[in-house]
């Protein structure tokens, strides 16, 4: 039976499929942040940004595999990685590595695609085997999962345990067997004297073994997979506040995105809390503080979008006029992660018009608010 990693609560599915546009669900009040491709999978995402009905790999030792070295050789480890997704989701493996001690060593991958129920074969050799005793050996691999121009990524890992024996002098070497999962110890093969065996069958994996797989969260940051590096990320859960914008103008202060895409579309189309179908609204005003209507309208409805994906608070442009950040232009489609400090300018022929600036609240390794403060501020009675 294979092993399901943690998902989301049940109570908090039954809340979106009871209500497909809740933010909160009302059993145990969390917000509802959904996946991505939410409206494909229907998947809800945890703090960590893992959406379980796309991404569900497994690894299984695969049967009939048999395995031979002497100490001091190496041991091909011949395994499957399998897709347990449950809807039309493929994962792409992008990397692959293996290590007994130190550094991870990159193994050969030739190939990328991994459909959905589907399994495909892969290997990794285990190298530093100089004296008989117990032995570790840790897998991991990198995923994706895509969705239109967006992709999330994660990186997981089985550990296997191998005891080696020592040589008989009539035997050629050690047979490595797998005997047995243990859910306190990990995986365990056991590597026994081949002299007293005599099946043609010693050696051989009998039945295909489900291992345990872990989440490796911070070398996903090590490795540049998801992160602003290996000390700070932003979670889904990172809460937005929004200062300057006007009554209404805006989503309600501290809490995360929770809309059915999960973006927040800037523009010139009304906010939601206004009758509009944008999130953020955006127009340009004077020095008196009234609305520049010849400004405002080279906003576009959706100028920009701003979203979390792979632990990183990303911009994309939307608008056909393009947009400043840092001073520097980007024209549509252009996607950029943002950082603590950096100003965004949505006029790019006047960028003093409109600001905003973009700040973090920091707790350890995470982003626990991003306040986002607009210059200048909208006045009520302009709004």
């Amino acid at each position: 039976m294979m092993k399901r990693l943690r998902s989301p609560k049940d109570c908090c599915i039954s809340a979106v499929k009871a209500d497909a546009n809740a933010s909160f669900c009302e059993e145990c009040g969390q917000p509802l942040a959904r996946c991505m491709a939410f409206s494909e999978c229907g998947g809800l995402v945890g703090d960590d940004g893992l959406c379980h009905v796309c991404v569900a790999p497994h690894l299984q030792i695969i049967p009939g595999a048999t395995m031979n070295a002497p100490i001091g050789g190496s041991v091909a480890l011949p395994f499957d990685l399998y897709n347990a997704s449950t809807i039309d989701r493929p994962l792409f493996v992008t990397g692959l590595w293996s290590r007994e001690k130190g550094d991870w060593r990159e193994e050969r991958l030739g190939w990328e695609q991994l459909d959905p129920n589907t399994r495909a074969p892969a290997s990794v050799t285990a190298k530093e085997f100089d004296r008989a005793g117990l032995h570790e050996v840790e897998i991991m691999w990198s995923v994706a999962t895509r969705w239109r121009a967006r992709q999330e990524n994660f990186a997981f890992s089985s550990r296997v345990l191998l005891t080696i024996a020592g040589e008989s002098e009539h035997a050629a070497g050690p047979v490595v067997q797998i005997s047995s999962e243990n859910e306190m110890n990990g995986n365990v093969i056991q590597i026994t004297d081949n002299t007293s065996r005599g099946s043609k069958d010693d050696g051989k994996v009998i039945a295909a073994i489900d291992m345990n797989i872990h989440r490796l969260d911070l070398e996903e940051r090590r490795f540049g997979l998801r992160g602003l590096g290996e000390d700070l990320r932003v979670p889904r859960s990172v809460a937005f506040r929004f200062v300057g914008f006007g009554k209404d103008a805006a989503p309600a202060p501290d809490l995360p995105v929770t809309t059915p895409d999960g973006i927040l579309a800037f523009g010139r189309s009304h906010a939601r809390g206004e009758g509009g179908e944008g999130d953020v609204h955006l127009v340009v005003t004077d020095r008196k503080g009234a609305v520049d209507e010849g400004q405002s309208l080279t906003l576009s409805r959706r100028h920009f979008e701003l979203y979390v994906e792979n632990d990183r608070l990303m911009l994309r442009v939307s608008g056909s006029n393009g947009l400043r950040v840092n001073g520097t232009a980007y024209g549509a489609d252009k996607i950029l992660a943002l950082k603590d400090g950096d100003v965004v300018e949505p006029l790019v022929k006047t960028p003093g018009a409109l600001k905003l600036m973009v700040r973090f609240s920091r707790e350890f390794d995470r982003v626990s608010a991003v306040t986002l403060t607009r210059t200048p501020a909208i006045e009520e009675n302009a709004a």
